[in-house]
């Protein structure tokens, strides 16, 4: 009898320590979901230039679904908190991809296109952060770096095969037969989200949530990363000051860049295969090296790795200066460009979240990532609209030499940061000292 209770006892803690082991089955519901919306974010800015739409109005469009997305973060966080429900935004948050992704088929004026584009961004916003805050609830607090990791790079790899998709459709396809199939696409994960869903109604203090290095984030709908920390109560601290200076160059530097590059791209003759070949190319390399530089981060300075992607971002933009005499000049240096994207993004995103957690306390860590999403946000639609502005109304290279050199720039504000010691050849000499 008691070898019987020993087995069965035996038996359960296994079945247990398996369950542990495993991620909700809920992560792969968002597959279609990042199908859909990756495919779809590279066509709303190519049927916006298809509706007539000009430099300006392309960084208005982005600018206005940055603005509504952070208004939308904050807005369905704070509701999700106060409820203490996550699967209803999530569930509100993937159907509202399938209605509005057919509504801006039928979007007949780039100024439709921007209304709609811009109410959508705001009910997409539900699945930004909620998602994250219902993974603690559904995973030990041990494994949250790797379940992070797991979900954004599910996440991740599905928005590569949206731009895939895209890529080989965009020939075929009308803009608006484009949508409606990423609507459709999107359908199967909101019911697998509706079954595979477990209501938590837990409530878990987000300022508690430490950054997480290993975690993987595309560049998804023109948020500059997905917000677990809500705007409450900002204190920008002395010795951060320095680097949200950075960001705020970085993130207008890349509201100037990757807002304006579809544009230039398409007036100067490449198709929109093309630019949908690049974006896959861009989002590739970075899906691939997002781990790998959190690794190394654990032996090396995040503000030296930091410094490492605004360069090799400022040098990215650069190529998009040099003179297009030589056929076929400006794939290759479109290429170069969204390649030196990809490989600055990976290392930007992670060593920001790991300067943040290492220069600050678990108390303030909470409104030190608060303060870094809005200047991030405010950066990225500053730069959205100068940007349209510069390039519609003086000239497009004159906004990506700015956009470079912003970009460069920002190293300067987290030199300080870097551990580099600056000691003037006259200290060496020695000193003569006065008698009084």
């Amino acid at each position: 009898m008691k070898r019987k209770v020993a087995t069965s006892m035996q038996a359960r803690k296994a079945s247990l320590i398996v369950q542990n082991t495993q991620m909700p089955r809920w992560f792969y519901a968002f597959v279609p979901f990042k199908i859909a919306t990756g495919g779809s974010s590279q066509v709303i800015p190519l049927y916006a230039i298809h509706l007539g739409a000009g430099a300006g109005e392309v960084g208005l469009l982005n600018a206005l679904s940055t603005l509504a997305s952070t208004i939308g973060t904050i807005f369905w966080g704070k509701l999700s908190d106060k409820t203490l429900r996550r699967k209803v935004f999530i569930l509100m948050g993937l159907l509202s991809t399938s209605v509005f992704l057919s509504l801006l088929a039928f979007a007949e004026s780039f100024w439709d296109l921007l209304l709609i584009n811009a109410v959508y961004s705001f009910f997409l916003a539900s699945t930004v952060s909620i998602p994250i805050v219902l993974l603690f609830r559904n995973v030990r607090k041990t494994r949250w770096d790797e379940a992070v990791g797991k979900f954004n790079k599910i996440g991740g790899w599905a928005w590569v095969l949206g731009l895939l998709i895209g890529f080989m459709l965009v020939r075929l396809l009308s803009f608006k037969e484009l949508f409606l199939l990423f609507a459709v696409v999107n359908i199967p994960g909101f019911v697998m989200a509706l079954k595979t869903i477990r209501e938590a109604p837990v409530y878990l203090h987000r300022n508690n949530i430490k950054p997480f290095v290993t975690q993987v984030v595309q560049k998804g709908r023109y948020l500059p990363n997905f917000i677990i920390h809500l705007p409450t109560k900002l204190k920008v601290s002395p010795k951060l000051s320095g680097f949200y200076l950075s960001s705020l160059f970085f993130w207008v530097s890349s509201g100037m860049y990757s807002t304006q590059l579809p544009v230039f791209l398409i007036k100067n003759g490449v198709t929109s295969q093309e630019v949908f070949g690049f974006a896959i190319l861009n989002s590739s390399i970075s899906a691939m090296l997002y781990q790998r530089v959190g690794t190394k981060l654990k032996s090396k300075n995040p503000a030296l790795a930091l410094t490492q992607g605004y360069f090799f971002r400022s040098l990215g933009i650069l190529l998009l200066l040099l003179p297009f005499n030589v056929p076929y000049a400006l794939l290759i240096s479109a290429a170069g460009s969204y390649v030196l994207w990809g490989y600055s993004w990976s290392y930007i995103s992670v060593s920001s979240t790991s300067l943040i957690g290492r220069m600050s306390s678990p108390k303030e860590q909470g409104s030190a990532l608060a303060t870094a999403n809005l200047v991030n946000s405010a950066g990225f639609v500053l730069g959205s609209l100068a940007g349209g502005f510069v390039a519609s109304q003086i000239d497009s290279f004159l906004n990506f030499a700015i956009a470079s050199s912003l970009s460069l720039l920002a190293v300067v504000p987290i030199i300080s940061l870097m551990g580099l010691s600056f000691v003037s050849p006259f200290s060496a000499l020695p000193q003569i000292r006065r008698k009084n």
